[in-house]
């Protein structure tokens, strides 16, 4: 039984996306007073919470749709919600190394949304 490399692939792709979520994800909650400084002041306005409460939010949030990603639960539509979540991070940190790099998570995200194929195990060549 072998696998097509675009299976592969994808697998590669999601596998690595999540990944990187995770880790993010759980770097604010073990840590989230080093994240405070980069809410921007709009989400505090907005929420009206503490800058840690929306960093251990976010935590949270990365955290549960990077573990949907990485089992590959919901791939589209965790993808998606990805996508659209690192829009206003990216308008926040603008072009700077931080801003570009969320640009190229957020196209990688979404091109996952338009090329995943929720039965992929029905690829797998005999």
């Amino acid at each position: 039984m072998t696998i097509s490399r675009q299976i592969l692939g994808l697998h590669i792709l999601r596998l690595g996306l999540a990944s990187v979520f995770l880790w993010f994800g759980f770097s604010q909650l073990l840590d989230s007073l080093s994240w405070v400084d980069i809410v921007p002041e709009w989400a505090v306005n907005m929420l009206h919470i503490p800058p840690a409460m929306i960093v251990m939010g976010n935590g949270i949030f990365e955290v549960i749709l990077g573990s949907l990603l990485a089992t590959g639960f919901f791939v589209r539509t965790v993808a998606l919600v990805f996508a659209l979540h690192l829009i206003p991070i990216i308008l926040d940190f603008g072009l700077t190394a931080t801003g570009i790099r969320d640009l190229g998570l957020m196209f990688s995200v979404f091109a996952l949304v338009l090329i995943y194929e929720p039965n992929l195990n029905t690829v797998i060549k005999k």
